[in-house]
């Protein structure tokens, strides 16, 4: 063969190697994400003087090709603008929260910050186009101050043919994830991952969130002689953001998630 020819032949053999590497490489699932938030009670608001606040929170996970999402393995959520007061409240502990425990209705009623719903879609592992509708698992959410300072617990609650159909799960789910809150450059942030019976409840099974949503009340007390609140905003204006890193299980790929906070 002709050195040219050979040449041209080679690197026709290594394009091809490449792109079939690259392409065996891409996960099956390329999630996408959404993200909204509403702060009420922080205009005005300082580092000097800040402001109790109630948190609306949300976020959606989609699939670029329409395809059930990947399960999202790990989340770090930063509000801009906004710090924690955990150690000036009540909080849960462990046992109580735990799936051989009483649940929410068990800790001290400070304790208890607000509520929420987890929506997901579930299907086969191999088969990423499948949402089995008979799998249907909502969840309730309790948002909860923890015992340990600057941890939460993410309470979770389903159960199958539940009269309330955002706590219904065909699959029993009875379990509290622990997250924790970290100051920031800009505010503060919540990170947690998620345990493997709630992404795969049953081997071969995916269990992926497609819908978040949650709200944090106003929450005061008394601390040194002053007024505190479980979140406070220290300054909310039209450049306050909330993001969220999502890592999906998927090639662990890690995508990030914007959007401006409405102050009210």
């Amino acid at each position: 063969m002709p050195k040219k020819l050979l040449l041209a032949a080679s690197a026709a053999l290594l394009v091809a190697l490449t792109t079939a590497t690259v392409a065996q490489a891409a996960p099956a699932q390329v999630n996408k994400y959404g993200v909204t938030g509403t702060i009420t009670g922080g205009k005005k608001a300082t580092k000097k003087a800040p402001k109790p606040i109630q948190l609306k929170f949300a976020y959606t996970v989609d699939e670029e090709s329409g395809f059930r999402p990947s399960v999202v393995t790990k989340y770090s959520i930063n509000f801009g603008g906004l710090q924690v007061n955990t150690a000036a409240f009540p909080g849960c502990a462990a046992n109580i929260v735990s799936p051989t425990g009483v649940g929410p209705t068990g800790c001290p009623k400070k304790s208890l910050m607000g509520e929420g719903t987890v929506h997901n879609a579930t299907g086969a592992t191999d088969d990423p186009t499948e949402r089995n509708a008979g799998l249907l698992c909502n969840l309730r959410l309790t948002t909860i101050n923890s015992t340990k300072k600057n941890h939460f617990w993410l309470y979770l609650f389903g159960k199958k043919d539940n009269p309330d159909i955002e706590a219904r799960c065909a699959l029993p789910v009875n379990q509290a994830i622990d997250a924790t809150f970290k100051k920031t450059k800009t505010g503060t942030s919540l990170t947690f991952g998620v345990p493997d019976l709630l992404l795969h409840p049953i081997n071969g099974l995916d269990n992926s969130v497609i819908l978040v949503g949650s709200t944090i009340k106003k929450a005061t007390t008394k601390s040194k002689g002053k007024t505190v609140g479980f979140f406070e905003s220290t300054g909310c204006n039209a450049k306050t953001a909330i993001s969220v890193d999502f890592t999906q299980e998927a090639g662990n790929v890690k995508k990030t998630a914007t959007d401006k906070a409405t102050c009210k």
